[in-house]
């Protein structure tokens, strides 16, 4: 052991004094709490050699906690990068990782770490963080190259208590469970002597925690009274601590009458603020927490359309909570048209300006995760969805300066794989007078599939514009697209085809007539299972309509458009007037009634249970003697695409026919 003391002082004093030899140094060299230090990085010989910018994230160990912060890296020589930062006034370490693009430089096994004289917090910062169990607890994650043991990880430990013995009541739960871990014996008696001290002291919330965490160190059934003791000296030291409240929200969960749980949740509110407990998230929290929220909000909406938990506390409510507010109050009921305008863009305006507000405050439960650079690019990756909604209401709205500036934050992560966000960024370039900044972007998202009849039908204006023929539009677009993508999407679907015999169907048609499918032998049959309160089903018809213009003139390729599932009196009205309304050339049959359960599904439940699949939108694809050849659930959200989809099927059974 004091063989490894003496190498730990030593490799301390090496790492508080790295030569300029090192990739990563600082100045001054010995630096204390509150001063400016200057980070440097030489790329020479790392990973990122070459590039012509970095970025760094310092991870500063100060009071025993982490903060994150980005840096800017300023290039002073060649691939020599500087960056300045003001040390928090306890720090301890401060250990650091640079970057581009997603190649990523930890250091390797030395890391670019750097300790901060004797400050507490130093010595079991440098285990720790190199312990494979502990790393995970902690926001930067290291090379393994750079991980040691438990009972190394324990000297460091033994050298913080040492040096610091206040540090004790701060790393006794880590110290507890490496001895645990990397002991033979038992260390029941060590861990309940250690909790017997630590009860005494004063703890702040982060200790409370970690003393209910060391509770579960030891056997529960056999040290049940001891146990139970101890919780209940925290609950009469700290009513309103993390254990009190963990009871709390568990005890919340329970209550199932909808005004007392608002009532006693505001309680809660008022007892446990969220700022006393910004540095914990304990596993009750993890499980109950969000859903808390979320309960009490869809509980008061259902029962009695009252919104106000909802928006009188957007600024508390967790992040996740609020993307799934966005999610259920707007998303949804846009896609589903069961909601005003007026209301959707009230509703999308509170929710949203809140989610923006939050791309620049961590949350808790990722303050030691991420940097505010991350959580913003993390922000904005979990809600890109929520602000697509958004600009499509705000079109509708006619607030077009608004949504521009949504398309523009959003823009890096859909441009042009997002058919959705293409076609509104193609009317925004056409109503800001760039005709052509708009062709040369429909051009782009053809190369990836991703473009609607409106982006098409602005292509074709231009081109016919340019003199061209109509006839030899559809071969310029076919042209526009990558003669990659396009083989290897043929590849995949002519390698899912099967070949199985299905049972036929007469049912009622829209045009006043009765299809029956074993009439329709030798032609191929396209099928689209859809229903009037689907959003995707509809999400898909313009997709299906261009595939149905394509083949408007050919006899030996039928399309039915079968509405089910239908569940309103006034259905065929409903849906007569969404195909009016669209324009869609489509010939609609309607489902018969399951003998079985009285329900309009009788053919989608006959073929779903052969089949074996489930929801709709269902494509099928019937060859001409009568068997299915392709089926595909849901829709990926490109018209084009799924238009391109059902071309290549039938383009494929035509010529299998003909050989």
């Amino acid at each position: 052991m004091w063989i490894l003391i003496l190498f730990g002082l030593l490799f301390t004093s090496s790492l508080q004094a790295q030569t300029t030899q090192d990739p990563f140094n600082v100045t001054p060299k010995f630096p204390k709490g509150g001063e400016r230090i200057t980070l440097t990085y030489d790329a020479e010989d790392t990973i990122l050699k070459d590039r012509d910018s970095l970025c760094g994230i310092v991870y500063t160990y100060a009071d025993f906690k982490w903060k994150i912060e980005d840096v800017n890296l300023k290039e002073t020589a060649k691939n020599q990068w500087e960056a300045q930062l003001d040390l928090e006034p306890k720090a301890a370490l401060v250990n650091c990782i640079f970057y581009a693009n997603d190649t990523i430089d930890r250091g390797g096994a030395k890391t670019y770490t750097w300790m901060i004289g004797n400050e507490p917090g130093s010595y079991s910062g440098w285990g720790l963080m190199r312990n494979p169990t502990f790393n995970q607890e902690f926001p930067q994650k290291l090379d393994s190259l750079s991980f040691i043991t438990d009972k190394v990880t324990l000297m460091w430990i033994n050298n913080e208590i040492r040096n610091n013995p206040s540090s004790r009541a701060q790393v006794f739960y880590e110290g507890l469970s490496l001895k645990k871990q990397s002991s033979a014996e038992d260390q029941t008696g060590r861990i309940i002597e250690e909790i017997k001290y630590i009860a005494t002291l004063p703890l702040d919330v982060e200790q409370q925690y970690d003393l209910q965490r060391t509770l579960n160190l030891i056997d529960q059934e056999e040290n049940k009274t001891f146990l139970d003791s101890v919780k209940q000296v925290l609950l009469t030291k700290y009513p309103h601590g993390v254990l009190a409240r963990d009871r709390a929200i568990k005890k919340l969960s329970t209550i199932e009458d909808a005004d007392k749980k608002l009532a006693a949740f505001k309680a809660f509110q008022k007892n446990f603020p969220e700022e006393k407990f910004k540095e914990v998230r304990t596993y009750t929290e993890d499980l109950y927490y969000d859903k808390l929220y979320k309960g009490i909000a869809y509980t008061n909406i259902a029962n009695k359309k009252d919104y106000d938990f909802v928006f009188d506390n957007l600024k508390t409510t967790p992040y996740t909570a609020l993307i799934d507010y966005s999610w259920h109050l707007v998303s949804i009921p846009y896609n589903n048209e069961r909601m005003s305008l007026d209301s959707l863009n009230l509703f999308a305006g509170k929710i949203i300006t809140e989610l923006e507000r939050r791309e620049q405050l961590v949350p808790n439960e990722f303050i030691h995760t991420y940097s505010p650079k991350q959580w913003k690019q993390k922000a904005l990756e979990s809600a890109y969805g929520e602000y697509l909604t958004y600009a499509k209401i705000l079109e509708k709205v006619e607030d077009y300066d608004k949504e521009a500036y949504y398309l523009e934050k959003i823009k890096p992560l859909l441009i042009y794989t997002n058919t959705d966000f293409n076609e509104l960024y193609t009317r925004h370039l056409v109503r800001s007078g760039k005709p052509e900044a708009a062709v040369a972007f429909i051009k782009e998202s053809l190369k990836e599939n991703n473009t609607s009849p409106a982006m098409l039908s602005i292509l074709k204006t231009d081109f016919l514009k340019k003199g061209k023929k109509e006839s030899e539009f559809q071969d310029y677009v076919t042209s526009l697209k990558s003669e990659d993508a396009k083989e290897n999407q043929k590849s995949e679907l002519i390698a899912s085809l099967i070949n199985k015999p299905i049972a036929g169907f007469s049912l009622e048609s829209s045009y006043g007539t009765t299809v029956d499918l074993k009439d329709q032998k030798g032609k191929i049959v396209v099928i689209d299972m859809w229903a009037t309160w689907c959003a995707p089903c509809k999400k898909a018809m313009p997709g299906m309509k261009m595939v149905v213009d394509q083949y408007a003139g050919d006899n030996g390729v039928k399309f039915y458009f079968l509405d089910t599932q239908e569940y309103t009196k006034d259905y065929k009205a409903k849906t007569a007037a969404f195909i009016q309304e669209n324009g869609y050339p489509f010939e609609v049959l309607y489902d018969a009634k399951n003998p079985e359960t009285g329900k309009l599904d009788a053919t989608y439940s006959k073929y779903a249970k052969a089949f074996q699949f489930s929801g709709i939108p269902q494509k099928m694809i019937i060859d001409q003697k009568g068997n299915l050849r392709w089926r595909s659930t849901g829709y990926e959200g490109s018209p084009s695409e799924l238009a391109d989809e059902i071309s290549i099927i039938i383009t494929y059974l035509k010529a299998e026919e003909k050989s």
